[in-house]
């Protein structure tokens, strides 16, 4: 079975990344109370400013399996651009085959924005995302981000 990785440049597959967005914050982290009213703006300022970061597809026979929020940042501390995986999700059906170890071989062949690291989140409780990143050398990190909203406005 083909797998392949697209950057999202058109809206072709917005409604499903859509749901996918919506379903990583209901299911995995409704902790965070995250606002689904901001996952189109997401959507519209990636493809319209692609400098600020990208909409990975992942691409199983021509069938959307999964996608990821790529955001680049520069890092004094990496000497060069760090690349925040914001957000992965692979679809419940296509779990379990490797896809999102192949995304992170992917990236680390090609990387996007010419990034010399790589940062993501993973929740406490999933245990299994953990394990993914801890095999393939994501590492914990002595420090804690910390964050603050500066408005409610988008």
């Amino acid at each position: 079975m083909s797998l392949s990785f697209v950057t999202m440049t058109d809206r072709q597959h917005a409604d499903q990344v859509l749901r996918l967005m919506h379903e990583l914050y209901s299911n995995e982290t409704p902790e965070l109370g995250v606002d689904p009213a901001h996952f189109p703006a997401t959507i519209e300022r990636l493809l319209a400013e692609p400098s600020q970061g990208r909409v990975l597809l992942f691409m199983r026979e021509g069938v959307l399996a999964g996608y990821a929020l790529l955001i680049p940042y520069w890092s004094n501390e990496f000497g060069g651009t760090v690349l925040l995986v914001d957000e992965i999700l692979v679809e419940k059906a296509y779990r379990g085959q490797g896809i999102a170890r192949a995304f992170f071989g992917f990236i680390a062949e090609t990387p996007p924005f010419e990034a010399v690291a790589l940062a993501l989140e993973v929740s406490p409780k999933n245990d299994h995302a953990r394990a993914l990143y801890e095999a393939l050398g994501f590492q914990d990190r002595s420090l804690r981000m910390m964050t603050r909203r500066l408005s409610t406005a988008v």
